[in-house]
């Protein structure tokens, strides 16, 4: 029979009889306690195995990282590549508008030469068409069955408006009249004197119309005889014709060969 005096005693016979060491544990241990190691052991492995995926996860994320590092780099680049584009545009936009102002201002100087030279040209026109027509006054009153005796001078004309009383005329309409581009004396079939207010242009418009029936007026009031209105270039707009179709005024057309540069 064993005797147990001491704690020694009982260590020394539990490590001889180590089921007896299980029945103790049994008697002094609960199930919970008993089993605790095997769940340790359990819950060591499964942690381990979240470790690991965890591990494997982190693994992941810096791959991600390092890749978005680099995405961020490129796109710092890209960026600043964009920023040297965008400044070379502002440049490029800013000398395209110094070019368009520039244009602008060589179109407006060239719409006024344009301008300028189709004014030149209409009083260069006009002005060969005065002459011609001046040329062609013989053809111009026997147009009307009537014979020209003489041209008036702007002298003449000066005459003829001091002379008679102008009170009720407005200077200027005076003026142009003195201005005239033809005034013609002449003789209708039956010898009896008239006169004849042409009005001169390229292109016979309405302002040559109501200078011409004018004049004609001023004539029949300062002289007391008939007068006849004519307009005459080389072709007249939509503003003559009514008047010509009323007979207050009469159309002499120039002939394009008497116009033509020699």
């Amino acid at each position: 029979m064993t005797i147990i005096n001491t704690i020694e005693d009982l260590i020394q016979v539990l490590d001889e009889h180590p089921h007896w060491l299980e029945a103790l544990r049994a008697r002094l241990l609960t199930r919970e306690l008993i089993e605790l190691p095997e769940k340790f052991a359990a819950f060591v492995e499964t942690t381990n195995q979240r470790f690991d995926k965890v591990e494997h996860r982190l693994g992941t994320l810096e791959t991600d990282v390092k890749e978005l590092k680099t995405d961020v780099k490129e796109l710092k680049t890209d960026v600043k590549e964009l920023k040297t584009d965008v400044t070379g545009l502002k440049t490029d936009v800013t000398g395209l508008k110094t070019d368009v102002k520039e244009l602008k201002t060589d179109v407006t100087g060239l719409k006024t030469d344009v301008k300028s030279l189709r004014d030149d040209m209409g009083i260069l026109k006009g002005a060969h068409a005065r002459n011609v027509a001046v040329e062609d006054a013989t053809s111009i009153a026997r147009g009307l069955g009537l014979r020209r005796t003489r041209t008036l001078s702007r002298d003449e004309l000066w005459d003829l408006t001091e002379t008679a009383d102008t009170t009720d005329i407005p200077p200027n309409a005076l003026r142009s009249f003195r201005q005239a581009d033809l005034i013609m004396a002449a003789t209708d079939q039956a010898g009896e004197p008239c006169y004849i207010a042409v009005e001169i242009s390229f292109t016979a418009n309405g302002r040559d119309t109501t200078r011409a029936m004018r004049n004609a007026e001023f004539l029949t009031r300062f002289t007391g005889k008939p007068a006849y209105a004519v307009i005459a270039g080389l072709r007249q707009d939509n503003r003559t014709q009514p008047h010509i179709e009323a007979g207050e005024v009469c159309w002499h057309q120039l002939d394009p060969s008497d116009l033509e540069a020699d």
